[in-house]
């Protein structure tokens, strides 16, 4: 393996990004348990004012107005939603560390299976951010298609 070693290198950084993500989706799903029986338009407001975001834009306003309609069983959703999310990327993180061929496959399919929805985003609502995920997320899928030799076993 030390005859790849940009392969390396991007590789390495592919099991970074993926193993941050999963402590950051973790940190956030348990952030939102936090907000179990809080006052969400409260919570909000305060959001808002630490911003510095102004308080009359028609958009805050319909946010702040959902935002009393969010339920604690949508609040539990959605943290079980972040915590699955946190375990596939930290799964990947892992595989791809151990050199996995498993790993590499389900790195392809997951990320992947996202490039048609942040094509969407692109298309519609343009900005780096938008385009910069995009461009890195097809750069994954092609780089670990590519090359096979640094995943030598399934187990």
């Amino acid at each position: 393996m030390a005859k790849y070693p940009s392969s390396q290198a991007f590789l390495r950084f592919i099991i970074f990004e993926k193993a941050f993500i999963g402590l950051l989706s973790i940190s956030l799903s348990i952030g939102v348990l936090s907000l179990i029986d809080r006052d969400l338009v409260l919570v909000g407001r305060r959001l808002v004012a630490l911003l510095n975001l102004d308080t009359d834009n028609a958009y805050i306003t319909l946010a702040l107005e959902k935002l009393g309609l969010v339920s604690n069983t949508m609040i539990v959703g959605i943290s079980i939603g972040g915590f699955a999310y946190a375990v596939l990327n930290l799964v990947e993180a892992y595989g791809l560390h151990r050199r996995l061929r498993w790993a590499e496959w389900l790195t392809v399919v997951a990320t992947g299976l996202l490039i048609p929805f942040e094509v969407y985003e692109v298309v519609h609502r343009l900005s780096p951010v938008r385009v910069g995920a995009l461009v890195l997320n097809v750069a994954i899928v092609i780089y670990l298609a590519k090359h096979k030799e640094l995943f030598p076993r399934w187990f």
